[in-house]
């Protein structure tokens, strides 16, 4: 990692830990000479981050100061920070930023103000904006997420099924046997939770688990993945 960003990760435990992968917070030092990019790689997940500083880069959108809803991940994206720049977010789990947010986005989303759906994440930036620091910032955050377990919609049974045997041996075709619904209607579930079909959540989880394998064992060669 070059010397002038500085990431902190936290991964919760307990209640949060099904719903979570992490919290985020990162920066880039002021006399940092160049911007500092980086490639998100797909992970069929969603999230949301503020950006407390001036223009960040994703992809060819600009995005200014404050809060950003984030689409489900279909594709590798370019984030680029600037010299200064202090950005914080949330990772969910697959189908979890639904449960929480009560949507799916397109592309990334502005936080607009005065807005009734999105009060709390407008408070959540207000609150993060006067933090100070890494830690402080990602305790903001977490407090944050363990209020809005209150409000969450539990994901169907089903369709958490259906992802841990995408996510294993079972074939889309084979899903409707394994937990005991129509086709369509898995094929509706996975449009609604993750903005996708079944076959592409497997496309991307295999992906995710060949990179996996890379990292640990960058000799492993392609055609054993």
């Amino acid at each position: 990692m070059p010397e002038h960003l500085d990431f902190t990760l936290f991964q919760p435990k307990g209640r949060l830990a099904p719903i979570v992968q992490g919290v985020w917070s990162t920066s880039v030092a002021i006399h940092s000479p160049n911007n500092i990019e980086r490639w998100l790689h797909s992970d069929a997940c969603s999230g949301l981050l503020f950006n407390l500083s001036g223009p960040i880069q994703l992809n060819d959108l600009s995005i200014s100061t404050g809060g950003v809803l984030l689409p489900v991940s279909k594709q590798a994206q370019l984030i680029t920070l600037p010299p200064g720049a202090v950005v914080v977010g949330v990772r969910f789990h697959p189908a979890m930023s639904f449960a929480i947010l009560g949507n799916t986005y397109q592309q990334a989303t502005l936080i607009k103000k005065y807005e009734t759906n999105t009060l709390s994440l407008q408070t959540l930036g207000n609150q993060l904006e006067q933090a100070q620091g890494h830690y402080a910032r990602i305790v903001v955050f977490y407090r944050w997420l363990n209020t809005m377990l209150l409000t969450i919609d539990n994901i169907p049974a089903p369709l958490m099924s259906a992802l841990k045997a995408l996510e294993g041996e079972k074939s889309p075709g084979e899903l409707s046997s394994h937990v005991l619904l129509s086709q369509r209607q898995i094929e509706r579930h996975f449009q609604k939770w993750l903005n996708m079909t079944p076959k592409y959540y497997q496309r991307i989880s295999r992906v995710k688990n060949a990179l996996k394998v890379l990292k640990l064992h960058p000799d492993t060669a392609l055609a054993d993945l």
